[in-house]
């Protein structure tokens, strides 16, 4: 007994290689066939890429999960990454939102701090505030986002690293 075929049927597959030969091009480069959607694509340094960019080509040429076919986001994701963006230096900005995140802090002991309100503290937009505080957690290593379920609709919550 054979699972579920992901790439489709034969026939399917075999019309898909027809039209790549008549395109002039090799079934395997337009990701038509078996054996381009079983080998994802070679990646040297694995441990050089980030998790997005190993996770991009992991439906590449399984049915129904075409690129063409995803279309746009719902309205809730933003699609917003931080991939690309290197390791900015530790800047004003960055004081600025590490301090408005420390006061919060005090004003609620021992409680994690909502991004709204390290928002309205640094009087920065959330969207900035939120940039500055994944470089304050993931580069600087100077905050950690608290990962616990504060209920649905709260957003993220924040605090500042103990001090050793």
């Amino acid at each position: 007994m054979s699972g579920k075929k992901m790439e489709g049927d034969e026939d399917q597959k075999r019309a898909a290689a027809r039209e790549a030969e008549r395109a002039g091009q090799q079934p395997s480069e337009r990701s038509e066939t078996t054996g381009a959607s079983k080998q994802r694509t070679h990646l040297t340094g694995r441990s050089a890429i980030t998790h997005e960019e190993r996770l991009e080509t992991r439906d590449q040429g399984k049915q129904g999960r075409r690129a063409a076919d995803t279309g746009p986001r719902p309205a809730g994701q933003t699609g917003r990454t931080f991939t690309g963006r290197g390791a900015p230096p530790y800047g004003e900005e960055h004081e600025k939102v590490f301090r408005a995140l420390a006061a919060e802090e005090g004003r609620h002991p021992g409680e994690p701090v909502h991004l709204q309100d390290v928002s309205r503290a640094a009087e920065l937009p959330e969207e900035r505030t939120r940039v500055l505080l994944h470089d304050l957690v993931a580069v600087h290593k100077l905050a950690t986002e608290v990962q616990e379920d504060a209920g649905p609709g709260t957003g993220p919550r924040y605090e500042t690293k103990p001090r050793r």
